[in-house]
């Protein structure tokens, strides 16, 4: 359990578990071999798990990095848990979650930690340390999870291995982010809300067409291949899992009758830019051709 657990997309009566079986994380394979694992789960009312909640298992699939989710129906509201995973005799860190208000409640007030635009070599994740201490209500991340480029000079800290193109690099990059300790501390702290920006994929993209002309007869396998490592690293529910080329990842979450959050998809069915022709789509200046 390398890269640590992580809970999201609470409802005020179910809450999604997520980990990744990967002892070697940085490997092409995670350092697991092609076979599936079956793990057990548990999500308790105490952090001494003295009060199991529901147990489980969950399926380890080799087609999807050794990742593993379950969604926990039956909790109460406005409640926290504390949940953790066992594959034979190696145990995970326990994470705590937090389902959201029954949806008539007259709740006052939500904890809610907004973050985006996580570049790895710029910085060592401060914000990170300061959510996981305050363990919010529910933490929403808009996008940018990782980059997709190749190591820069200049920065912190370096990515590992080329400018994002297949599965296997995909899964690397995410691997790489999830190393690091506040990030995980953040993802136990506390559920998660996810949608994506452009650099879980590349720079600017729209839709189905590239930041660069040249790019646009492989593009869409880039694309899936992107959104496949997203699902496979992120607390997602099983619903939002890749469909051929697509992730339905849009979702609606209402917090009892204080507020409804709208997590949008502004990539996937995002129209190009005006006159986005070649260099053009790649946000250079226009000279005066629209």
């Amino acid at each position: 359990f390398r890269l640590g657990v992580s809970s999201g997309f609470p409802t005020d009566h179910s809450v999604v578990l997520w980990t990744r079986l990967a002892p070697s994380p940085l490997a092409a394979d995670g350092g697991m071999p092609p076979v599936d694992v079956e793990i057990d789960w548990e999500i308790a009312r105490d952090e001494q798990f003295r009060r199991i909640e529901r147990r489980g298992k969950s399926l380890a699939s080799a087609a999807a990095a050794h990742s593993a989710r379950v969604e926990v129906q039956g909790l109460e509201p406005a409640r926290d848990y504390w949940y953790r995973f066992a594959a034979g005799a190696h145990r995970s860190r326990i994470g705590r979650t937090r389902t959201l208000p029954a949806l008539a409640a007259d709740t006052a007030s939500l904890q809610l930690a907004i973050v985006c635009c996580q570049h790895y070599e710029t910085g060592h994740y401060a914000a990170y340390r300061h959510i996981a201490g305050a363990a919010p209500d529910l933490l929403v991340h808009l996008g940018d999870y990782i980059y997709e480029g190749a190591a820069a000079d200049g920065g912190v800290r370096r990515h590992l291995g080329p400018s994002c193109r297949t599965l296997e690099q995909y899964r690397q990059r995410y691997a790489q982010y999830l190393t690091d300790p506040a990030l995980q501390d953040a993802h136990a702290a506390a559920p998660w809300l996810v949608t994506w920006d452009d650099h879980e994929v590349a720079n600017d993209y729209a839709g189905q067409l590239p930041n660069r002309e040249s790019e646009r007869a492989t593009f869409l396998a880039r694309r899936t291949a992107a959104y496949q490592a997203y699902f496979e690293h992120l607390p997602l529910p099983p619903s939002m899992a890749l469909s051929g080329t697509k992730m339905p990842i849009f979702s609606r979450h209402r917090v009892g009758r204080l507020a409804t959050i709208h997590m949008l998809d502004q990539r996937q069915y995002r129209s190009p830019e005006a006159c986005a022709l070649g260099e053009q789509l790649a946000g250079n200046r226009l000279d005066g051709n629209c």
